[in-house]
């Protein structure tokens, strides 16, 4: 369900209120479908669970291997889809290269400037796709950056 944005809290009756004013001033809802399959996702087996971050560690293990040996480099997610390596040695503005990669070798990033000052000088990369797509992203890269 990754991008679903849908979560649940449990917490002591003292803090609820709060979180409850929280929640309310800062979402617009979660539609009906997307909470039935989120209570559908309580009934399927922990095993399911444990095939799905495998699969999304190997395709992070790829990604991240893949652009630190085209000198991006950035930190290992551990709890996400998205890898946030540094870009700068390309470009020093984030939007000019997310606009460089897509024209030139067919990638969609996220500027890092769109998350924040910090985020200048990084690219968002999405791993929650399949592997050919990542390989075949790396491989558009490494013809693009590799002169």
């Amino acid at each position: 369900m990754t991008g679903w944005r849908i979560g649940y809290v449990v917490a002591p009756d003292r803090f609820m209120q709060s979180l409850q004013k929280v929640v309310l001033y800062t979402t617009n809802g979660v539609s009906t479908p997307t909470q039935w399959a989120a209570l559908a996702a309580f009934e399927i087996g922990h095993e399911f669970f444990a095939e799905r971050r495998e699969i999304y560690r190997k395709r992070r293990d790829v990604l991240v291997s893949g652009l630190n040996e085209l000198g991006l480099h950035g930190e290992l997610p551990g709890g996400s889809f998205y890898h946030f390596p540094r870009v700068d040695t390309i470009d020093k503005d984030s939007r000019t290269v997310a606009n460089l990669l897509l024209e030139h070798a067919s990638i969609a990033t996220i500027p890092g400037s769109v998350f924040g000052p910090h985020g200048e000088g990084h690219l968002r990369f999405g791993f929650a796709v399949p592997m050919q797509m990542i390989e075949q992203g790396l491989e558009s890269l490494r013809r693009y950056l590799t002169p």
